[in-house]
């Protein structure tokens, strides 16, 4: 715990630029390339949907568990570590993470692999409302 003290405001800084990151990442995804999914070619549009769930899973790998890992670091701040100031923020940050992974877990990735089957109108626009609370 003396490490991580020392170390606070560096941790806190690293978990708020990946969760900045990724706030910016998804609105990214949600606004410029969901709805380009819907201009690919059916010819070509399997061959895109795995290029997209490839890439995109590479770029969200590290943040995304540099975000974890440090909200981990955070949240043992806020609650053994005596800042007190930090503990509504990482419990909303938290939350905020718990839902993200179950919406990616339980609805987005599910739905991307029904996808890689062909364009879905459908199916696209459930990604399209539910990515919205993502």
């Amino acid at each position: 715990m003396e490490a991580l003290q020392r170390n606070s405001r560096t941790l806190v800084v690293i978990h708020v630029a990946a969760t900045l990151f990724m706030v910016g990442l998804i609105w990214t995804i949600h606004y410029v390339h969901y709805p380009l999914f819907a201009y690919v070619g059916e010819s070509t549009y399997v061959s895109f949907q795995a290029a997209h769930v490839e890439r995109i899973g590479k770029l969200l790998f590290i943040p995304w568990l540099s975000e974890g890992i440090t909200l981990i670091g955070v949240l043992a701040l806020a609650f053994l570590g005596g800042h007190k100031a930090l503990r509504i923020p990482a419990v909303i940050n938290g939350a905020a993470m718990a839902v993200v992974l179950v919406i990616s877990g339980f609805w987005s990735a599910p739905t991307h692999a029904k996808l890689a089957d062909g364009f879905d109108r459908s199916l696209h626009d459930q990604l399209m409302t539910v990515n919205l609370i993502r």
